[in-house]
């Protein structure tokens, strides 16, 4: 990819589901804040770790008329991607997953959860597949030893797929970084952010 021309949108809208690696929240709550707001199609922000919805609610950051911001609970989460599927397979829209970690805890204890939440996150894609809508799920994670993505506190893997796009983001001297990683979790190319 030619660095100078590829920015983090296109790269975005290549595939339906990204994968957003990061090691500070606060790095990839601006990232996010940054991304959503250039999208003016219905989104849909999943805010398991609450820390973007506090930004919204004290007013660091804009509240977006296209914007539904979903805080769920264990009891209402099922019900919430029910509606969040019957919405993004009708109409083109942004679907934001903060964060893949919050995920995992919010259903702890249920069988299978590594399963379970895969199938929610396919689900979602084969949804937004159909109306080509943008799927972007953080994850607060680390490389392990054999150089594959895990949770940073708990060491699960991370859920991997070659149809995902993966993008780290770091955080050197108060600026923010992406980068595009290949299959293998290699440094592909820088992006402009």
């Amino acid at each position: 990819m030619d660095q100078k021309k590829t920015t983090i949108r296109n790269v975005l809208e290549q595939n339906t589901t990204n994968m957003i690696f990061y090691e500070d929240s606060f790095t990839k709550t601006s990232f996010f804040t940054r991304e959503v707001s250039n999208y003016k199609v219905p989104i849909f922000y999943i805010d398991f770790d609450l820390q973007y919805t506090g930004f919204v609610k004290s007013g660091i950051t804009q509240e977006m008329k296209n914007l539904n911001l979903l805080h769920p609970e264990n009891s209402s989460f099922r019900e919430d991607l029910k509606s969040i599927i019957a919405k993004i397979s009708r109409e083109k829209s942004l679907i934001v997953i903060d964060s893949l970690n919050g995920f995992f805890n919010i259903l702890e204890g249920d069988k299978d959860l590594g399963r379970l939440i895969n199938s929610f996150v396919m689900l979602l894609s084969s949804a937004a597949n159909h109306t080509k809508s943008t799927i972007i799920v953080g994850v607060l994670s680390k490389l392990n030893e054999e150089g594959r993505w895990v949770l940073y506190n708990t060491g699960r893997s991370v859920i991997d797929n070659e149809h995902f796009t993966k993008i780290q983001l770091t955080r050197k001297e108060n600026n923010a970084f992406a980068t595009l990683l290949n299959p293998d979790n290699s440094q592909d190319s820088d992006l402009i952010l």
